[in-house]
Parts: structure tokens; sequence; C-alpha cells
């Protein structure tokens, strides 16, 4: 029960973001990210549209945060606000591209499956390496920072037209 939840909780999180994006409110994040000080002098509140994007950001994540403690039925702070928590959360939009909808759900992914994969594969050789996960992470964010600068998800986008 609790994937379909969670899947469906992730579905219109993401259907939410697509239809901010393409609105009014986006349009206006979008001026304010670029420069603000240009936005205002074109009419926009600024003050009033960052604070509705920090209402909305708060709410989905109050809405996962209740979530996590019905499925952990626990809220141990070294569980949920450990490094290591942290970190995957950043690495993801970092990963699969900032500023973009699939940027964060490709990094997730691919980090999901690199990880899980280097941990299996040295896991079946008889090794025990301590820190896989972040071996392959700080390997991954090298890589990208180095090669893929604006993440994967904008490359694949340029190579399979598709649009960001």
């Amino acid at each position: 029960m609790f994937y379909y939840v969670m899947l469906c909780l992730a579905a219109g999180a993401f259907l939410l973001s697509a239809a901010l994006v393409h609105s009014r409110a986006g349009y206006y994040w979008q001026a304010i990210r670029e420069n603000e000080d240009a936005a205002a002098t074109l009419g926009v509140n600024t003050f009033r549209w960052k604070m509705l994007g920090v209402i909305i950001s708060g709410s989905m994540t109050a809405l996962a945060g209740t979530f996590s403690a019905f499925y952990y039925s626990n809220l141990f702070p070294e569980q949920l606000f450990h490094i290591s928590r942290s970190i995957e959360i950043m690495l993801g939009p970092i990963i699969g591209g900032l500023g973009t909808l699939f940027g964060p759900i490709v990094g997730a992914a691919l980090l999901t499956v690199l990880a899980d994969g280097a941990t299996e594969l040295v896991a079946a050789a008889g090794w025990d390496v301590p820190g896989m996960k972040q071996l392959v992470y700080g390997i991954a964010l090298f890589a990208i920072v180095a090669f893929l600068p604006q993440g994967v998800w904008p490359a694949l986008a340029r190579r399979f037209k598709f649009s960001q």
C-alpha cells in the first residue's frame, strides 16, 4: 500500500510542478531567478511570488514528511536528518540537471542504479568495502561536473530532441 501511495504522491508532485512551470507563477519565478530587480521593475511583486514558492515547497515537504512518519512509524532524528540522506536528496537534481522537470528523476534513478549496482558487485566479489555508496556518489558527481555541467537530462534531451 505504501508503494502506491508514494507513487501517487510523486506523480502528483510532478504534475503540480509541470503545471506551475508553464503557468504565470512559473514565468514570474523564472524572471525573479534570472534578475529580481528587472522583474520588480516590470511590476512583479517579488516578495509575494517568492513567498508563494516557499509555501508550496513547504506544503509538499510537509506531506512527504507525514508520509515518512507513517511509513517508518517513528521520527528519529538520526534516521531522518542523517548527513547521508541529505547528500542523497541533493545529488539527484544535481546529477540529473537543475531547473528541469525530469532531471531529478533521472538523477535519482541513475544514482540508485550505480550505487546499488556497485555495492552488489563488490559484495559478489567477496570484498568488504565500507562507504561504497559514498565513493560512487563522489565519482558520479565529479564526472557530471567535469563532463556534463548542466546534468544528464539536458544532454539526453538534446541528443534525442526531447523538450526540456
